[in-house]
């Protein structure tokens, strides 16, 4: 389809400002062509740093359909697509897995952006050839490849709250060389926070006194590198390695419930993994490879007073690993019709122990077998078909347990060990009636398959039962879309979406004598809703855009409520280029309508609107600077109950490209 002007104008818009790279295609699953994929979201690096958006778990405050999740006690950051949580929408960096094998989730958190060329979020019926356990959709990490034969950024970001002590610095730099047939870049990044900053509305507590949170540090420090050989115009291999050092700690519980004190001393992520993409018969056929290992380290010290004088558990260490390979082949097999096939291996290992015990050792495999199909019927309609298996089969499972209640044993016990698989199929039919629109409509019949610790976690407080025969959970989504442009000024576009969810884990009471509970494939769930959106150019320097999003979703048991889920979620921003060097960027977020489940009982957490504000200089030699506030109003809200958010602070970058 014909680019609008109002689709260049926003192209431009967004990476004028960025001289350095380009996106790194290899790592793309999804291609969102000329913005009119309504159910992709792509953010680029700009509106990131735009938006002030220095973790991945935070593009979620500016995207349709897109909520924040915080992992309460875990001091996770996530994000839910369309209601469906993190274990639902696996994550990926340039198309290769990266969930911890363990629970199947990521804390976003500790994922800086500053090397990343874009963020993609798919919604409903996601590619097929992302490989198995998209149910809810997927994120992909995509990151940035150089274009010249030296390039580069340097940034450094500094925030603070009226606190001393909530100070934030980032540091990060890019730089990479283009040349004839070979590529090569190195980019880094160190963020450390001192602690959090609290709202003057902030109602001090037993454990939380205000100012700043107590308990809120972190740190995480990040290289990656990358060599990459292009032996002529169409093919291209290139191997990528990236090391993550983070920890982090996780404020006071502020509520009614049960407060917890726990540190993360270690938070470490490593990842080496290979992409190449070559090219057939004069671009007839093509094949794509993928090899990769990657490696999670994660210790967890739970104590007993908010001192941290006493640890009345044992130190957890989390030592977890997969592997990997896939490919994918494509074929032109005619003017009009495009044939991808995709297989995917994934081998998982989780090791766990505490302090001197033996460790534990869960093994999955993982395979799956994708087939899409783009046929594009006429000039303005196509069709795309996708279908998929998945196979899980679990080798191991052990746990450090009481062996015999005669002798006091302790030992590790190996548990039965099952098999899960699951068919997924969809298709997605998109029309333009003229060269300003699109209208698309779309089925998914998508799954997941039950994690290591659904089948086989056993909590403290109550004796789970494992159960290694879990059913995959099933997820069929509807969705029709539409986007159009106006006097090339001014763009809508909009989405209504249906998801039902049926053999949905929940845990169930074994019986009424006892304390056992156990997982199982029991509920059953309904996410419905509507996203709107509208951009306009009110002069060549100004322009306003919004979003809206409603949920509305409903659980099976209507006793039940869904948790962690905003039913109303809104964003606006207005950005004003005064001169060619000075611009203006004004941003408002709000949402309400989010359930909590406090002893037993569902509140409903106090709706919110904050507001951001942002002056940004740019220098013709390639230095920028901007200042700015964030929660100008110095809201006190809550994504979670008991664990409140941030309160204003003060922020300035400044960045060098060249």
């Amino acid at each position: 389809m014909k680019k609008s002007l109002i689709c260049t104008a926003i192209a431009v818009a967004c990476c004028s400002a960025t001289s350095y790279a380009e996106v790194f295609t290899l790592g793309q699953i999804d291609v969102v062509e000329n913005d009119t994929d309504i159910s992709t979201v792509s953010v680029n690096q700009d509106q990131l740093r735009q938006n002030q958006i220095s973790n991945v778990a935070q593009v979620a405050k500016m995207s349709p359909g897109v909520s924040f999740e915080r992992g309460g006690a875990r001091g996770e950051q996530n994000i839910r697509v369309r209601g469906f949580d993190a274990l639902r929408v696996p994550v990926f960096i340039d198309g290769i897995p990266v969930y911890v094998p363990y629970d199947g989730t990521m804390d976003l958190g500790r994922f800086t952006t500053f090397d990343l060329a874009e963020i993609n979020i798919s919604k409903g019926a996601s590619s097929v050839l992302y490989g198995a356990n998209t149910m809810g959709g997927a994120v992909n990490l995509v990151t940035r490849k150089p274009t010249k034969a030296l390039e580069g950024t340097i940034g450094y970001g500094y925030q603070t709250g009226r606190n001393s002590h909530t100070a934030v610095n980032q540091t990060y730099f890019n730089l990479g060389t283009k040349q004839e047939k070979f590529y090569a870049q190195v980019s880094g990044s160190f963020a450390e926070r001192q602690g959090l900053q609290l709202s003057r509305d902030f109602q001090p507590t037993s454990y939380e006194n205000g100012g700043r949170a107590e308990n809120s540090s972190s740190r995480d420090r990040k290289l990656s590198l990358r060599v990459g050989y292009t032996p002529n115009a169409t093919d291209e291999y290139a191997i990528s390695y990236s090391n993550q050092d983070g920890r982090k700690q996780q404020p006071f519980y502020t509520g009614n419930g049960k407060p917890r004190f726990w540190r993360w001393p270690a938070w470490d992520k490593e990842s080496i993994y290979f992409l190449s993409h070559t090219e057939f018969a004069d671009g007839q056929y093509y094949l794509n490879t993928k090899l990769f290992h990657d490696t999670f380290k994660n210790d967890l010290e739970i104590y007993n007073n908010e001192t941290f004088s006493s640890q009345g558990k044992s130190t957890s260490y989390y030592r977890d690993y997969s592997y990997g390979a896939g490919l994918e082949f494509g074929a032109n097999t005619s003017e009009k019709n495009i044939l991808k096939l995709s297989a995917l291996y994934k081998f998982d290992v989780h090791r766990d122990h505490d302090d001197d015990n033996p460790v534990a050792r869960d093994e999955d495999r993982t395979y799956s077998v994708g087939l899409e199909d783009t046929y594009r019927v006429t000039d303005t309609t196509k069709v795309i078909m996708g279908i998929s298996y998945d196979y899980k089969d679990a080798i191991k499972a052990q746990s450090y347990q009481l062996l015999s209640t005669a002798s006091g044993e302790y030992g590790l016990y190996n548990f039965e060990t099952g098999s899960q698989h699951a068919f997924n199929y969809q298709a997605k039919l998109a029309h333009n009636f003229s060269q300003n629109d699109e209208l698309s409509l779309s089925y998914a019949h998508k799954s997941h398959l039950p994690t290591m610790k659904e089948r086989y976690s056993r909590r403290i407080d109550r004796n789970r039962l494992p159960n290694p025969f879990l059913k995959p959970e099933i997820a069929d989504h509807f969705e029709i879309g539409y986007f159009r442009t106006f006097s090339d000024m001014f763009k809508v576009e909009g989405a209504l979406f249906y998801s039902h969810v049926k053999d949905a884990i929940n845990e169930v009471a074994i019986n009424d004598a006892s304390a056992d509970v156990q997982n199982q494939n029991v509920d059953k769930a309904i996410y419905k809703g509507v996203e709107l959106g509208v951009t306009t150019f009110i002069t060549k320097d100004i322009t306003l855009g919004a979003n809206y999003t409603y949920i509305h979703a409903k659980n099976g048991d209507s006793s039940i409520k869904v948790t962690n889920l905003p039913r109303h979620k809104f964003f606006a921003y207005t950005d004003w280029k005064i001169t060619p060097e000075l611009s203006v960027y004004l941003s408002q977020t709000a949402e309400s309508g989010r359930y909590a489940l406090v002893n037993k009982k569902y509140e409903t957490l106090s709706g919110f609107g904050t507001t951001d504000a942002k002056i940004t200089y740019a220098f013709k030699q390639g230095l920028s600077i901007d200042v700015g506030v964030s929660n100008i109003f110095d809201k006190n809200y809550y994504l979670t109950e008991g664990y409140v958010e941030e309160g204003r602070v003060y922020f300035a970058n400044v960045k060098y490209s060249f």
